[in-house]
């Protein structure tokens, strides 16, 4: 059996008989009825009582449909029109307090229970208790200026931004911790550099690093490890992480230090832990200064640098958000029954994006959710200094995408198992094709895909041992690999569609996504991450009263990033 402190019979009415209530299992504290009345008899709960289990009675735990029925009789147009969870809410709340304070008055003592229900049931005479509820949804009601829907790296950063403008807001993540590993934030690690075979994010990134070691200085926390980045590989043509040859242009065009290969065998030769590389058709390119991001970490220094500006709400899953209010504010309804009332609204919640926005009654964007895979692998410790932060670049074949990554040991902080080390080995091509919603998501991922990764390691790492761990992650994904930061409503602002590559810019992202609530000039040019591009738009067009960059970019667009 399972171990519990709570039994909630829901199933059938008198399911517990005498039998049942000998036989139970020990540990359980507390019987909360939720059917008519879980006992066969009275000598089925004295056994129970006896045994120290105390029971609270359905009057109590199940009486939610007396309590809407109050509020229907108080006021029949709220109950006609108010949001169901509010209702819930204030359903649960009273049903838990009651509980409690049953069991306060009985001393935790079940034999006790039913002489002190008085105590707590309310009498019959008098204002109905649905009478409460208004004053319940005001006393719940949080107003802010913002609303951010999802604390991952966008959240958390807008957060950081809007604090530092003096804007207050209000973080929803439905997960128990900011960057959730069910979400793509998550983690010890992702990349960061230069080395782009587009000049924009090369120069995006430069303005990007600014803004990570100002945010490191005012938390006192190391986020950034600087330990360089080697592409190299085929000649693949452009991929959606660019390509060698790509690449080294960019850095030779705006004078950035990198080192070139033009052989495996000098590949071979620089990295002794990469020998499968000689002899083969690959070339490299090294960017010395770029390296690795603390991901989770990264996502809490930013809301902790955010500070009293904005209040975090774990476990709030979001299930109604109402842009269109004739007072021009954004009201935002938790499953939990918290109301959130605010002047503006972000989403940046990234798989989970059209679900908000087909709440709010927003035209969903074309994304596609991919499911990208990665582990964990043992190496010597000796070994382990040797192996670089990597991304190889392959031709494709069948599942195998051929994109590939490795991270050094220095990446992989949070895996403690008995003083080894590990690295990190991931691809960055789907599993399976893309997906439109989270609902057939597997965060098991494929065996198949698994295989291919243990593959490229024999191959590429071979001095590197066994898979410890392995994981499967979504990527909200772009057609054009670029991101959407836009307004989609005159007070709703998105981000999504970070495809992979949005990690490394932070808090500038922040920066871009606050421009488009406080109408201050945008510090990049936003214009290749419209809502309304074509790559974006989906069968229901945004309403073109709704500029695609709110905040003003500096007349000099095409130098804001340099």
């Amino acid at each position: 059996s399972t171990p519990c402190d709570f039994l909630v019979p829901c199933a059938n009415s008198l399911a517990i008989t005498e039998e049942v209530a000998t036989n139970f299992p020990e540990g359980i504290r507390y019987c909360v009825g939720a059917t008519n009345s879980p006992f066969a008899n009275d000598k089925a709960k004295e056994i129970f009582d006896k045994r120290g289990i105390m029971h609270i009675p359905e009057s109590i735990s199940s009486a939610g449909a007396i309590l809407a029925d109050s509020v229907e009789w108080y006021d029949i147009d709220l109950y006609q029109t108010v949001e169901p969870s509010l209702l819930y809410g204030w359903i649960r709340n009273i049903s838990a307090a009651k509980a409690s304070d049953l069991a306060d008055h009985a001393e935790q003592k079940p034999h006790k229970v039913d002489s002190r229900l008085r105590n707590v049931v309310p009498s019959r005479e008098g204002v109905p208790v649905g009478s409460d509820f208004p004053d319940w949804i005001d006393d719940n009601t949080i107003h802010t200026d913002t609303v951010i829907v999802g604390g991952g790296l966008a959240g958390t950063a807008t957060a950081f931004s809007l604090s530092q403008k003096g804007v207050t807001s209000v973080l929803l993540e439905k997960g128990s911790s900011l960057a959730p590993p069910t979400a793509s934030s998550n983690g010890d690690s992702r990349m960061y550099r230069k080395m782009y075979s587009s000049e924009f994010f090369s120069k995006m990134q430069a303005k990007a690093l600014d803004r990570w070691e100002e945010l490191e200085k005012l938390t006192g926390e190391k986020l950034l490890q600087e330990n360089g980045l080697l592409f190299y590989g085929e000649d693949t043509g452009e991929t959606v992480e660019g390509s060698v040859e790509g690449a080294r242009q960019v850095m030779e065009k705006l004078n950035l230090p990198h080192r070139y290969y033009a052989t495996g065998d000098e590949i071979a030769d620089a990295y002794p832990v990469l020998e499968g590389c000689r002899g083969k058709p690959y070339s490299g390119v090294c960017e010395d200064t770029a390296g690795h991001i603390r991901a989770s970490k990264a996502c809490n220094a930013m809301a902790k640098a955010a500070g009293e500006n904005c209040q975090v709400k774990l476990n709030s899953k979001i299930i109604a958000l109402d842009a269109n209010r004739d007072d021009g504010k954004v009201v935002a309804i938790t499953e939990n029954g918290e109301t959130i009332k605010a002047n503006n609204a972000v989403i940046s919640c990234g798989p989970w994006t059209n679900a908000v926005l087909n709440a709010a009654n927003l035209p969903e964007l074309n994304l596609d959710i991919w499911q990208v895979q990665w582990a964990h692998y043992e190496v010597d410790s000796d070994v382990a200094a040797s192996i670089p932060q990597a991304f190889h670049f392959r031709k494709e074949n069948d599942i195998d995408g051929g994109l590939y990554y490795v991270f050094p040991s220095s990446a992989t902080e949070s895996i403690q198992n008995g003083g080894k080390s590990y690295v990190k080995v991931g691809v960055d091509f789907p599993t399976g094709g893309p997906l439109k919603n989270m609902e057939s998501f597997n965060y098991k991922g494929s065996q198949k895909v698994l295989e291919l990764i243990d593959e490229w390691v024999k191959e590429h790492l071979p001095a590197v041992g066994k898979r410890f761990d392995s994981y499967c992650h979504p990527y909200t994904m772009t057609t054009d690999s670029y991101f959407v930061m836009d307004k989609v409503a005159e007070n709703v602002a998105v981000f999504s569609g970070g495809s992979g590559r949005a990690f490394k810019f932070g808090p500038l992202l922040g920066d871009c996504m606050a421009s488009l609530l406080t109408g201050d000039d945008a510090p990049v040019d936003l214009t290749n991450f419209s809502a309304k591009r074509p790559e974006i738009v989906g069968q229901t067009k945004i309403s073109q009263s709704t500029t695609a960059n709110s905040a003003r970019s500096s007349c000099e667009q095409q130098e804001v990033i340099a």
